[in-house]
């Protein structure tokens, strides 16, 4: 099921290594491919030395429709301006989607949006979260989905998001939900939230779940996921926008009897999410791998 991994004839699985440059690139030399592949659900691990299932990567939008993303501005991080970092408050959280809250540490404090109490349990912590934020587990097998308020010296691509952000990087972190969820549970796309956050109602995974039921598959988080979405500002209007997401990952497919995971070390993948707002909500209309949302 990862996102990483490839499946060589033999049946094993090579991993994606990849090194972080020794410094930060300009956001505007981040481009996106000009085709946006489908998201590769492809095997991490195997039981008894059988194969993994392959699945075909299928567009979830035609050519015509996947268009060359290059982008101009991304959210920002807290030592860039328009960041989030504000004076000491107190300030009490609600449930509205972009309400803010503050969080001290070491004195100071520090302000930003956060999820609607609808998204996931509020956590204090997750794999690979170094800052404050808003944090959510959306399943308790391991997947978080973490908007930062403040910039990581160590991850640069980590980005803070912005009050009118919030909207769409939920919605996105719902269709993450419901793609994990059904995958490590029916392995099909019968869910009516699948309609609800895609816009083809989750077609383009039909076959890879197809594929993995067939071979007796199941996914698996693994070590967990940390979704961490952050939004290109320049490719944003009223109905559309992109996103990218450098999440954390260490999934794949496992024998449903009798499979184990692997639980090693998180790794950063990355994907390109193109959004689109119909009758009043947001929904994946396209989504791809993107090693450079990674940086």
């Amino acid at each position: 099921m990862t996102r990483s991994g490839r499946v060589r004839s033999d049946g094993t699985v090579t991993r994606r290594s990849r090194r972080r440059p020794a410094t930060r690139w300009p956001v505007a030399a981040v481009a996106a491919s000009a085709a946006l592949a489908a998201v590769a659900v492809v095997g991490a691990c195997a039981g008894d030395g059988e194969a993994i299932p392959d699945p075909s990567l299928t567009p979830v939008t035609s050519a015509a429709t996947a268009e060359s993303i290059v982008p101009g501005s991304a959210s920002t991080s807290s030592d860039e301006p328009g960041a989030t970092v504000a004076s000491p408050a107190s300030t009490t959280p609600t449930s509205a989607a972009g309400s803010s809250v503050s969080s001290t540490l070491d004195g100071a404090a520090i302000t930003g949006p956060m999820f609607s109490d609808a998204l996931g349990v509020k956590v204090d912590s997750a794999p690979g979260v170094n800052t404050r934020g808003d944090t959510r587990q959306l399943l308790p097998e391991g997947l978080f989905v973490h908007i930062a308020w403040e910039s990581d010296p160590n991850d640069l691509s980590v980005f803070t998001a912005q009050p009118e952000d919030i909207e769409i990087l939920e919605a996105y972190a719902n269709a993450m939900l419901t793609f994990y969820r059904e995958s490590m549970s029916t392995v099909t796309t019968e869910s009516p939230d699948f309609a609800t956050y895609f816009v083809d109602a989750g077609a383009t995974y039909a076959d890879n779940f197809a594929e993995a039921r067939a071979g007796g598959y199941v996914g698996s988080l693994g070590s967990g996921v940390v979704l961490r979405p952050y939004m290109l500002g320049d490719r944003r209007t009223a109905t559309s926008a992109v996103l990218l997401d450098c999440y954390l990952e260490n999934e794949g497919y496992i024998l449903r009897q009798g499979g184990s995971p692997d639980l090693g070390p998180l790794e950063p993948s990355g994907t390109i999410a193109t959004m689109t707002k119909q009758s009043g909500h947001w929904q994946v209309s396209a989504i791809g791998t993107e090693p450079k949302a990674c940086l």
